[in-house]
């Protein structure tokens, strides 16, 4: 019974993958304003790093405030591979993939050895350490004031793929690749195992699982995706400072797992389009944003706790029962 309800939910899933593929396909063929084009390059960049974001938080259980260095890892890594050593766009961005979720790795040594707000109060200080870094090593990143400009167009087997709606379809497929990846963890024997360990992390032990090997796993993973939208991200923003991979990222990286769904991937694509399109109902309450973000954030963890995105579905599947049911 238990297999069956989870096949068919596998299947779903696949359906909906299928469905996104479509959806990408359709949009980028005929979204005519380069606004639209762009808000939603943006939303799909930002939802593969609040991907890594879910399968840390919403699966494991493991509250990360600095993933915006791994995001930052990652779009230095591959504007420096194209800048100066000259490497393909793709390679650079397979690179700078593995790079992050290296540093990721060695990183979390250490970390994982803290739990709970401890864990949240340690990673925070490893991304301001790293913006830092960012912002002073100004002869590798160029600091905040100029940053890093003229990052070449990415391209494929000679092909430009640096117009807005090329780079529509590249961030869509790098999107359904990396949904599809997530779904197959999360119905995999190690999304089980990261399930149990939300759960506690005594009983998770006990049941001889290998605590940190998949805690370490899990940030690892992360750290990868954050790195694969940061590379993402410098392909298409071209010119860039440090300014962007400060705390607020993260933050806000969070925030679109939690007001997505921290119970289902497929919220952080409703958080990350939610927290996109946000800013510009903020743009005369810049100084407040992240007050209003952790207004947003308190009342969702408190009246939604399984995420807007999941309460939304909810209340529609109520209604439509409701209806059906004479």
């Amino acid at each position: 019974m238990a297999r069956s309800f989870l096949a068919r939910r596998y299947r779903s899933d696949l359906m909906g993958v299928a469905l996104l593929a479509v959806a990408v396909v359709i949009g980028g063929s005929t979204i005519v304003k380069s606004y639209h084009l762009t808000m939603l390059i943006y939303s799909g960049i930002y939802a593969i790093a609040a991907l890594g974001m879910f399968v840390l938080f919403g699966i494991a259980g493991q509250i990360s405030i600095g993933q915006a260095a791994f995001f930052g890892v990652g779009a230095y890594a591959s504007a420096l591979a194209a800048t100066h050593a000259g490497i393909p766009p793709v390679l650079a961005v397979a690179g700078s993939t593995a790079m992050a979720a290296a540093f990721g790795w060695l990183v979390s040594r250490p970390l994982l050895r803290l739990t709970t707000n401890y864990l949240a109060m340690a990673t925070l200080a490893f991304g301001v350490i790293c913006f830092i870094l960012f912002a002073q090593l100004r002869s590798l990143t160029g600091g905040i004031d100029p940053g890093i400009v003229a990052t070449p167009g990415f391209s494929v087997a000679g092909f430009d793929l640096s117009s807005a709606r090329a780079m529509f379809f590249v961030v869509g497929a790098a999107l359904c690749g990396t949904i599809l990846l997530v779904l197959n963890l999360v119905h995999s024997r190690v999304g089980r195992a990261l399930r149990a360990l939300k759960g506690s992390e005594v009983a998770t032990a006990g049941l001889g699982i290998d605590v940190v090997r998949y805690k370490v796993a899990a940030f690892t993973l992360a750290a990868g995706l954050a790195g694969l939208a940061g590379a993402l991200f410098a392909y298409f923003q071209s010119a860039f400072n440090a300014s962007v991979f400060s705390v607020g990222l993260s933050i806000e990286l969070l925030l679109m797992v939690i007001v997505g769904s921290v119970s289902s991937p497929w919220g952080a694509l409703f958080g990350a389009l939610f927290v996109t399109i946000l800013p510009t109902f903020l743009e005369d309450f810049e100084q407040y944003k992240l007050l209003i973000y952790g207004v947003i954030l308190t009342v969702v963890m408190i009246y939604m706790p399984d995420g807007f995105g999941s309460t939304v579905v909810q209340l529609g599947r109520r209604l439509t029962r409701r209806t059906a049911t004479p």
